[in-house]
């Protein structure tokens, strides 16, 4: 039997697609509805593929990208990918009955929509890249959240539907947009409280292109902390841990702090005078939310081209990817700290503008839920 409540069925996979949807169940906790959160985990072969593209030929996958955008592609894939994840999509469907449904991740689109011919229910689907996004992320038959009027106009270039898409601003994690003590932050890690700290993340798999800002770090003249969170790659934190030996014995005025996987990257990027890594959406704009600035040393080609011109338009922090420059830029700003305080007010404007995604989302669940009563 049906439950009185609406019940909200949340479909996400691997990667940053896990955040979105996080964020999205987060919004959803005024509202008193019944909701089931079902993480379905990427096929081996795919994961193998992407992760070792992420770690290190991000710029490759350009190829892919533009491979994919051919529509007899595009139907060849979606084909694939309905094969891989139609039973264990449907059985989540077919057992919690939906009234709403939110996907986050591309490949269960095309079996979610065909589901929702049989069975009514409002399809809402959070497009997971701002705004160079694969037409495979676009769902012409759900209520697609996208990033901003630049992502409204490229769908609607796709053929969606003014009506179909909806401007929400990104959806961030909870605990990165809570106000916080830098101070307290940083005593709580046990971090030296007055010196500059750098955060540098290579993303949850660890890209290794995160080592590239190593030659600045070389004979530095003042005090500075830099934390190197590793994620899931082992191999790169055991790098990073040969390099805090190396640059300890030099008495280096460097202290280096290698991390692994973690679930308190939002206390480390608090604690952070800046943050430096791979310019993914979900790490940009939560590091956004803790009004820090952002540095992009590498990107992965094609869905992620378009956060370098997010940074570089609204002035969130800096882009350079050439290894030689990128050091360069990193002992200026070593030497000359005040250049960060140049982004306060454009990473305060950012961050509120995504907070009001969480509102949004409240208001046209409830707006639609009122006119199908």
């Amino acid at each position: 039997m049906k439950s009185k409540n609406p019940v909200i069925s949340i479909f996400t996979s691997n990667w940053g697609h896990g955040s979105i949807a996080q964020a999205a169940k987060s919004a959803l906790k005024p509202l008193k509805y019944i909701i089931y959160f079902n993480h379905i985990p990427a096929s081996k072969f795919s994961a193998q593929t992407y992760v070792l593209g992420y770690q290190l030929f991000p710029s490759l996958h350009r190829i892919p990208f533009i491979v994919t955008g051919n529509k007899s592609v595009q139907k060849l894939l979606s084909s694939y990918l309905s094969k891989k994840y139609i039973n264990k999509v449907e059985k989540h469907l077919r057992d919690q009955k939906p009234d709403i449904v939110i996907n986050t991740y591309f490949a269960f689109n095309s079996i979610i929509e065909n589901f929702s011919r049989k069975k009514s229910f409002l399809l809402i689907n959070i497009v997971a890249d701002p705004w160079t996004f694969h037409q495979l992320s676009v769902s012409k038959e759900a209520y697609n959240f996208v990033f901003d009027k630049k992502s409204f106009e490229t769908c609607k270039k796709e053929g969606l539907e003014s009506n179909k898409c909806i401007k929400s601003g990104w959806f961030v994690r909870e605990k990165f947009s809570e106000n916080y003590n830098q101070g307290i932050v940083r005593k709580n890690l046990r971090f030296e409280p007055d010196i500059l700290n750098f955060c540098i993340i290579g993303g949850s798999e660890g890209a290794y292109s995160i080592l590239k800002v190593v030659p600045a770090l070389i004979d530095v003249k003042k005090p500075v902390q830099i934390v190197f969170i590793c994620g899931n790659n082992k191999h790169l934190l055991k790098s990073v841990g040969i390099l805090k030996k190396i640059f300890s014995s030099a008495k280096s005025r460097v202290t280096i702090i290698p991390i692994g996987f973690t679930d308190r990257i939002d206390e480390y990027i608090k604690a952070s005078d800046l943050v430096i890594g791979k310019a993914g959406p979900n790490l940009l704009f939560e590091t956004v939310a803790t009004h820090t600035p952002f540095f992009a040393i590498s990107h992965i080609a094609g869905q992620e081209d378009g956060n370098l011109d997010i940074i570089k338009k609204y002035k969130l922090g800096f882009v350079e990817e050439k290894p030689i420059k990128a050091a360069l830029l990193i002992r200026k700003i070593i030497n000359n700290p005040k250049i960060l305080n140049g982004f306060e007010n454009n990473l305060i404007k950012m961050a509120e503008y995504n907070k009001n995604s969480y509102k949004i989302l409240q208001k046209f669940i409830e707006d639609k839920r009122q006119r199908l009563r």
